[in-house]
């Protein structure tokens, strides 16, 4: 900004790199002092995680726009025009407030608002009108006693003894001097009573209405004896997963990425040519289909890799929504999508050869679930002996050797 520019309205978006939503939800401290602005923009909607605003050294007669940021902690206002602090009534968690140097008067009012802030440490009013009037500090002390430091002074022990003997009897003689004799009933209607009598309620309702949400604090208290509610999808999600068996059902019946990369190794080690014929690569379907891949715990669930079926399920499992979403429209229509098969070069001509790394593509993207109880039960009754068998060998193999 250029330094003969003139600033009229606070702009919070001034105090971030990219002027977006993104970076304004994320912002939590707004630096807008020195501006010489008069307002302070509708923009802060934006800003709901705000906590710190420095404001000082502009000329902003009263604090507007900020009602949607009660996160604010710490207003810097100094060296301002202000005349009345009640913009700053929906901050709950407000710890510091610096005003001084400003056009506050009227300290009952001030002291209304201020008492409503149970969490106010730091306070500064001096260089305001209102520091003028008769045992401010005190009435201050008193009246907001969450206050630590008021006016770049720590609030001592003796000072809150003393507030607490003088103010109660100095606001009990302001109030009864200020004690006006009551007017006479004009000579009113009882229609126009009732509306005034109902005017007045309405007026007392809404005013402990304001006074009940201006009051309101965030409780950390946790009733362990309540019980969570009873959530539909909750139970259904642990209805899925409670049976062993159910989870066999469940299972993703797709390799991951990691079994993925490990599975294409083994794949084209097994292979063991770098361009297949179709007779190889049913070949190494059916192998794959029968013994499975024992490092990662799955096998091929048909060998039939050239039917249609195999390969139109494999595809409708990997389609993307709008792909899906394509097909049955065109299907409605009366038309067909059929794709061509990933081997089709193999299916029209027997002596053609395609790479070894593109089939071991399609084959990863079939399905593979895990080995059934009697596949688990064989392979193991296998191993076992081949164990004895090589224990054995071992054994005579010792025997023999000469001494």
């Amino acid at each position: 900004m250029a330094a003969n520019s003139i600033t009229t309205i606070l702009d919070p978006y001034e105090c971030i790199a990219k002027k977006n939503r993104k970076y304004a939800s994320e912002c939590t401290e707004v630096h807008l002092s020195n501006r010489g602005a008069e307002s302070i923009s509708d923009q802060f909607f934006h800003f709901g995680n705000v906590e710190v605003v420095w404001f000082q050294g502009n000329r902003l007669s009263r604090i507007e726009n900020l009602e949607s940021n009660f996160r604010i902690k710490e207003v810097y206002i100094q060296d301002n025009r202000l005349v009345s602090l009640a913009g700053l009534k929906s901050f709950k968690f407000l710890q510091v407030l610096l005003a001084s140097g400003n056009q506050l008067r009227n300290l009952d009012k001030q002291l209304a608002l201020l008492s409503r802030f149970a969490f106010l440490k730091k306070l500064d009013l001096f260089d305001n009108p209102v520091a003028e009037e008769p045992d401010y500090r005190l009435r201050l002390i008193y009246h907001v006693p969450q206050v630590q430091i008021l006016d770049q002074s720590s609030v001592k022990g003796p000072e809150r003894l003393r507030a607490d003997e003088v103010v109660p009897n100095m606001d009990s003689v302001t109030a009864t001097k200020n004690e006006k004799p009551a007017p006479k009933a004009p000579n009113s209607s009882l229609l126009e009573r009732e509306c005034l009598m109902a005017a007045r309620n309405i007026k007392e309702q809404r005013r402990l209405k304001e006074e009940a949400l201006l009051g309101q604090t965030f409780s950390t208290g946790i009733d362990k004896a309540t019980l969570p509610p009873d959530c539909h999808h909750l139970k259904a999600n642990r209805n899925h997963w409670s049976d062993p068996r159910k989870k066999v059902e469940h299972e993703i019946l797709k390799p991951t990425a990691w079994e993925r990369n490990d599975m294409r190794a083994i794949i084209e080690k097994r292979a063991n040519k770098t361009e297949l014929k179709r007779s190889d690569v049913e070949q190494l379907a059916e192998d794959l289909a029968t013994n499975g891949i024992e490092e990662v715990g799955r096998v091929l669930r048909s060998a039939k890799v050239f039917d249609n079926s195999t390969w139109q399920d494999a595809s409708a499992t990997n389609m993307s929504s709008l792909a899906r979403s394509l097909r049955i429209h065109s299907s409605r229509k009366g038309e067909s999508l059929e794709e061509p098969h990933p081997l089709q070069p193999l299916l029209q001509d027997a002596f053609a050869t395609m790479p070894v790394r593109d089939v071991t593509n399609f084959f990863l993207n079939l399905e593979w679930p895990r080995p059934h109880d009697d596949f688990l039960d064989s392979r193991i009754s296998k191993l076992y002996e081949d164990a004895q068998r090589a224990e054995f060998a071992g054994g005579d193999s010792a025997n023999r050797a000469p001494r």
